[in-house]
């Protein structure tokens, strides 16, 4: 991408001035790393196309929860240090999210009642919100009912 930035990607956020921004939820790097998870074809077929062509985001709650999946519900923690370096070692930013972020997350939350969407999610609905990203890899639909695109493919 010779002297252009790229897009940018977070945990479900991609923003939009970058040529492509995306962002991840954990259910993307679960799938990723666990090479049983159903999605997991998938997301290898997309993992390196996401890597070199967009600038991604992974807000702390989502490597969090990433991590205490690997290594509890599937007992992989080979998988979650793997994970963590993988972040760690890659251009991957992440997003802390601090007690402003929490605070409108929980804001968010509240006010959708109508929906099954996690502390999480609305975080990261705050995040891409504040970043102006539309696009998400991930496999949650709540994104889409949000409004957010999927990118993978």
């Amino acid at each position: 991408m010779s002297g252009r930035m790229a897009p940018q990607l977070t945990t479900n956020i991609l923003h939009p001035e970058r040529a492509y921004e995306r962002s991840n939820h954990c259910r993307y790097w679960i799938a990723l790393f666990d090479s049983r998870d159903t999605n997991h074809a998938v997301a290898k077929r997309n993992s390196k196309i996401l890597l070199q062509s967009y600038h991604l985001y992974l807000t702390d709650f989502i490597i969090f929860e990433t991590i205490t999946y690997l290594n509890c519900s599937i007992g992989r923690h080979d998988l979650a240090l793997r994970f963590l370096e993988k972040v760690q070692k890659s251009a991957i930013t992440t997003v802390p999210v601090d007690e402003g972020i929490r605070k409108e997350s929980l804001e968010l939350f509240k006010k959708h009642s109508d929906k099954t969407l996690s502390v999480t999610d609305c975080a990261s609905f705050v995040i891409m919100k504040e970043k102006g990203v539309q696009k998400y890899a991930g496999f949650d639909d709540h994104f889409k009912q949000m409004g957010y695109t999927c990118v993978l493919e």
